[in-house]
């Protein structure tokens, strides 16, 4: 049995996708403890994994509202500079025999390396390589907008993280990358098929294809739909926040057509701000999203890699109107292989929503395209294939 530490960032899109490889991971004899906050304890507890919550006070809150990536970047390096004291100190006296981390935990990588411990990196976002942003002028624009310079955070982020490579004797201060940390091993739950640029990536990305949780317990809901109508779900995650302008314009839209349309505003917006509800639209803070995909024609998503998974489960074709750099390279991705269209969030009218609805509705080889990423999904050999790397590198190191 070996003892392992993962360390994680508190966001559905980034617990989610890890619980069915820590469930078999516990199966196979593995201790997993696994750190997150109390919002995750119930959901990690039942894959046989121990719940551990950061000691620090450092409250991720803070980075749920920001697109903006030089600010996140500062963010996250203060979330580093907070946790790692803790982290070293409870790894020294404990000594897990090896780590796991998330692509955004940059604290994990580090402390792999200053405690000399064999480490696992978790990518629930597609790995980054720069030409991706180069490869549609969309994405080089909300690339552009993205890392603006804005109230000093570059300054800031500058001076956190040469804080954190001066007060932790870091040996290679461009081993710190506050947004994607990467391990001898990276586990990317994703296909090749649908990486840009795939061959820039070596053997060390194991890309073993989504995690999703078909069996995971959702709040039942009734869907009533005409014979023959069409349902338009439209959802934009729980992390980044959409505003009212994006919400409104998909209700002027679709309301009072033929469609069903299910829009789900997230916890942090109130339907009520929305005005009157349409006959047609069902407005929710919270809908079951497996349970309604299932049964949905098209999907208006901002584009985060679970929701594109999910999408693609269901074979449902996408209109993704991104919010950051990440989500414009999944959109540019859902375009480039036929599974759906990309609208610019900085030039989307209801009448563009409309047309791009009704252009899915009527465009057949997006089941094609759909379903070329599904069997991708599920040839790139899942959890066993990831477990089966992990036992690998555990037995490389004489661990296992």
């Amino acid at each position: 049995m070996a003892s392992v530490w993962f360390y994680n960032i508190p966001f559905h899109g980034h617990v989610n996708p890890t619980l069915p490889l820590i469930r078999e991971l516990v199966v196979r004899g593995d201790e997993v403890t696994y750190f997150s906050t109390a919002t995750f304890e119930a959901r990690i507890q039942v894959t046989g994994a121990h719940f551990r919550a950061y000691s620090s006070s450092y409250s991720f809150e803070q980075t749920r509202k920001v697109a903006h990536v030089v600010h996140l970047g500062y963010q996250v390096a203060e979330a580093t500079y907070a946790l790692l004291p803790d982290v070293l100190s409870s790894i020294a006296e404990e000594r897990p025999d090896y780590l796991m981390f998330d692509m955004s935990a940059p604290w994990g990588k580090i402390a792999s390396r200053q405690m000399r411990i064999p480490a696992v990196a978790s990518f629930p976002h597609l790995p980054f390589y720069w030409r991706t942003v180069l490869s549609d002028w969309r994405v080089l624009r909300k690339g552009m907008r993205s890392i603006r310079p804005g109230y000093g955070y570059w300054r800031r982020l500058q001076r956190q993280t040469a804080k954190i490579v001066k007060d932790y004797r870091l040996r290679d201060p461009k081993a710190l990358n506050v947004l994607s940390s990467s391990a001898e091993l990276n586990i990317v739950y994703s296909s090749r098929h649908f990486q840009p640029y795939e061959k820039h990536f070596d053997d060390s990305y194991l890309y073993v294809g989504p995690q999703i949780e078909l069996a995971r317990q959702e709040a039942p809901m009734t869907i009533q739909k005409r014979a023959g109508q069409r349902l338009i779900y439209i959802a934009v995650g729980t992390v980044y926040q959409a505003n009212l302008d994006f919400f409104r314009a998909c209700i002027k839209a679709f309301a009072e057509t033929e469609y069903l349309v299910i829009l789900s505003v997230g916890r942090a917006i109130d339907p009520e701000a929305l005005g009157a509800t349409p006959t047609n639209f069902r407005i929710e803070q919270y809908v079951p999203q497996l349970s309604v995909l299932e049964q949905s024609d098209v999907f208006i998503t901002h584009g985060g890699m679970n929701s594109i998974s999910e999408s693609v489960m269901y074979g449902v074709p996408m209109i993704v109107v991104p919010n950051t750099i990440e989500q414009a390279i999944n959109a540019a991705r859902v375009e480039q292989l036929n599974a759906g269209l990309y609208l610019d969030s900085s030039r989307l009218t209801s009448v563009k929503l409309r047309q791009a609805v009704e252009s899915l509705l009527t465009k057949s080889s997006t089941t094609f395209g759909l379903g070329q990423i599904r069997r991708s999904f599920e040839e790139a050999g899942g959890v066993q294939r990831a477990a089966d790397a992990i036992h690998a590198l555990k037995e490389s190191r004489g661990l296992a």
